[in-house]
């Protein structure tokens, strides 16, 4: 069962998250600050994050950011009701997997939530060389 960490600091639109994508199966743990969900991901693990660009203390980016450099790389999906084009370059290149625009319909969420847990395993793979 996939295991989706949520970081959102608006109580709705986190609740409104989880409710959306508890139906697929999914496990899901919601954190108001990055800050929380960085200290989680310490101790347990996840398949994926969804978060907030935009969040008191540590942004989004920056758990993106520091999510890459770690040992618990999984795919990361930005919300922000600030829009995306303007983070666009900072974002991919943090390997954020897809940024949503606030408001969003969950089914597209949930596309993207399936799309990038089908990629965890090739992630965690590591690469042969060629002989």
């Amino acid at each position: 069962m996939p295991h989706i960490l949520i970081v959102e600091d608006e109580p709705s639109t986190s609740w409104a998250l989880a409710e959306g994508l508890s139906d697929d199966g999914f496990t899901i743990d919601t954190f108001a600050t990055a800050e929380e969900a960085w200290r989680w991901l310490q101790r347990g693990r996840s398949d994926l994050v969804i978060s907030d660009l935009r969040l008191p203390g540590m942004s989004g980016l920056d758990l993106a950011r520091k999510l890459a450099r770690g040992r618990h790389a999984q795919p990361v999906i930005i919300v922000t009701a600030y829009g995306c084009p303007e983070t666009q370059r900072e974002l991919q290149r943090a390997g954020v997997f897809e940024c949503f625009s606030k408001p969003f319909r969950i089914d597209q969420l949930r596309d993207s939530v399936r799309r990038a847990l089908a990629e965890v395993p090739t992630r965690a793979k590591p690469r042969r060389r060629a002989a």
